[in-house]
């Protein structure tokens, strides 16, 4: 096949009009990725064929001179990209003028052995988007040749060397499942890629907030005490009240029964001290319960976890409950 000789001197030039700025601007930029293409088929450790085959696209770009096709021919068909080869090479034959009669005759020996040996294989997917086709060709020794062909739509039709070949579609996030072949020399084939279904995942639970009818249930049993307590409590002072009264300096009448009236003082104000203190605590408890039901647990800060406890009782001043934490 056709060596760099008489393609890597081709020059870069607009024919006709005299140019623009815009367009002098072109031509230069053009010309600077056509020498780094050809800088990088002379790289002293071996031609850089893909870096120089994208440098020779976009001076071709610029430029649109027919003289580069042949370098980006000679590239391609070195990258096993026999479709883009086969294209760029008749081309050049047809459209660049004064083509040297010995490239000339190496470039048709080269197209005529492409187009007789590579094979088509056509490519389709459901959906249309926008894909690249990534084919791999199997070889005996070496390493795999891998080569990407972007597309849009639904379908993509390659030219390619015969072997072994492994292929998948490359789309977004996802991928094609793969599919290997032999393709056999001026064969034609097609296969209909697939994606793997994606996995639904089951939407998380809600979380469920925690029920208050613990708190309240505790904390309303809490109050009906202390509420039983106050009552018992001012039945209690209006029962000594009324020993004071009947019996003062503990002189009573003879009808008056001041043991028993004595008595039930004391079980009135044992009652509204039980029903305070319980009652306190019960309240205390539903405090605590929602405040740790709230938190979901309790956290740790410093390594130290939080410690909360809840205190009751009543003295010669009244009664009360008290809400301590150690941080």
């Amino acid at each position: 096949m056709a060596g760099p000789a008489g393609l890597l001197h081709a020059s870069v030039a607009y024919a006709g009009e005299p140019q623009s700025d815009q367009q002098s601007d072109a031509t230069a930029e053009a010309r600077k990725q056509f020498q780094a293409g050809v800088n990088l088929l002379d790289d002293p450790e071996g031609a850089r064929y893909e870096e120089a085959l994208f440098a020779f696209r976009k001076a071709y770009e610029l430029s649109r001179s027919p003289k580069i096709l042949g370098n980006i021919g000679f590239c391609a068909m070195h990258l096993e990209r026999d479709g883009e080869a086969i294209e760029a090479y008749t081309e050049y034959l047809n459209s660049a003028p004064s083509v040297d009669e010995r490239e000339r005759a190496q470039i048709q020996k080269d197209l005529a052995t492409l187009t007789t040996t590579s094979a088509k294989f056509h490519a389709t997917v459901k959906d249309k988007g926008k894909f690249v086709l990534v084919d791999t060709r199997i070889v005996g020794r070496g390493n795999p040749i891998v080569n990407s062909y972007p597309f849009e739509g639904n379908d993509i039709t390659v030219r390619l060397r015969p072997g072994r070949h492994s292929f998948k579609i490359v789309g977004g996030q996802t991928e094609s499942m793969p599919f290997e072949t032999s393709i056999e020399p001026a064969s034609e084939g097609s296969h209909p890629f697939t994606f793997p279904t994606p996995v639904m995942l089951d939407p998380p639970a809600p979380a469920s907030r925690p029920s208050l009818v613990g708190p309240i249930v505790l904390g309303a049993a809490g109050l009906a005490a202390i509420g039983t307590g106050v009552i018992t409590g001012i039945m209690a002072r209006s029962k000594a009240s009324d020993i004071d009264s009947n019996c003062p300096n503990d002189t009573c009448p003879r009808s008056y029964d001041l043991d028993s009236n004595r008595s039930s003082v004391n079980t009135l104000s044992t009652v509204a001290d039980v029903s305070l203190i319980g009652g306190g605590v019960l309240l205390g408890g539903a405090v605590t319960w929602y405040i740790i039901q709230s938190k979901g647990r309790s956290r740790t800060l410093g390594g130290t976890q939080q410690q909360k406890w809840v205190t009751g009782g009543c003295s010669g001043y009244g009664c009360g409950i008290q809400l301590r934490g150690r941080f």
